[in-house]
């Protein structure tokens, strides 16, 4: 219940006062797109690269998982059907449903800011490589580990905010 009421608190607390429009959920969409297109690098043969790489991966894979079932509420919430047709035979999420996706959300943002602040290191580490063998493998784990962090950054914040209106929309519009 604690962990409920404080994600509630840094959702309604954390000034992030926009509503959600179709060009915000398309914009997701192509993120989403991004995301899944990625690959995952060879091994680099530096323990803590790979690590960063297998935790990307991971939360690459969560965020894909995530963002069908926001925009499933989303929908629901404004009772249209993905092809924007008003259907007044959706059933509006429920405030539990939202509430654990909520936190999946929470998980999901900690996860993108743990990972984010690794790469500092993880750069320092490698770039004392001095094999020119090695380098292509470095350079390819890398970018692919700053690409998907980037995409991982904004489609979380999406989340967040989207999951907020949400919420505010079922708590305000008597749908409890």
């Amino acid at each position: 219940m604690k962990k409920i009421i404080t994600l509630l608190g840094i959702f309604i607390g954390a000034n992030l006062l926009f509503a959600q429009t179709k060009e915000e959920i398309a914009k997701s969409s192509e993120r989403n797109e991004k995301i899944l297109k990625l690959e995952a690098p060879k091994s680099s043969s530096i323990a803590s690269l790979d690590d960063l790489t297998v935790n990307v991966g991971a939360t690459a894979l969560e965020s894909t998982n995530i963002t069908p079932l926001l925009q499933n509420l989303y929908y629901r919430s404004i009772g249209e059907t993905k092809d924007g047709i008003a259907d007044v035979t959706i059933k509006k999420p429920s405030l539990e449903e939202c509430k654990e996706l909520a936190a999946r959300i929470l998980k999901q943002t900690e996860k993108v800011q743990q990972i984010s602040s690794l790469i500092p290191n993880v750069t320092n580490e490698t770039s004392s490589i001095k094999n020119p063998l090695k380098l292509p493998k470095i350079l390819s784990s890398l970018n692919y580990a700053k690409t998907a962090i980037s995409l991982l950054g904004e489609e979380s914040i999406f989340q967040a905010k989207a999951i907020k209106s949400i919420i505010n929309t079922i708590s305000t519009g008597n749908n409890l």
